[in-house]
């Protein structure tokens, strides 16, 4: 076998190094990057300060009914929106429609920002079903 001899003085080992620190700032820069572009899950909802605290419910029977502003507001049922905003509420009331109807709690979360006559209407819908509705709040600070 032939032997290959090289004339170059080194190993070539600051070529190595810099394509290193090349790949750890490329690295780095990607991460910083993309922090700022990260999706954000979940609704950030302010509900108004209540002084009062609900009483017990059960569980098993009851919903969250969550509000938030805009036009049209979004509403939110367990955490997946409702298409079609109060009108598309209807349907999911139907389907909580059991034998008993007054055994089955709708807590609703609203937003502070929510017009009162969009509060007003969805506690209507459910009161009209006969289901029991409880309005949440925030803690008051004191």
């Amino acid at each position: 076998m032939r032997r290959v001899r090289s004339k170059l003085s080194d190993s070539g080992a600051p070529v190595i190094a810099l394509a290193g620190v090349n790949l750890v700032l490329l690295l780095c820069l990607c991460v910083l990057l993309n922090t700022h572009r990260l999706p954000k899950y979940g609704l950030n909802v302010r509900p108004a300060e209540s002084h009062f605290v609900m009483s017990q419910f059960d569980r098993s029977a009851s919903h969250v009914v969550t509000i938030t502003p805009g036009a049209p507001p979004r509403i939110f049922v367990e955490g997946k929106e409702v298409h079609g905003g109060p009108e598309g509420l209807e349907d999911e009331l139907k389907s909580w429609n059991t034998g008993y109807p007054s055994r089955v709690s709708v807590i609703v979360v609203c937003d502070s920002a929510v017009p009162a006559g969009t509060l007003q209407g969805v506690v209507d819908r459910v009161l009209s079903h006969g289901f029991n509705c409880a309005l949440s709040g925030r803690p008051s600070a004191k």
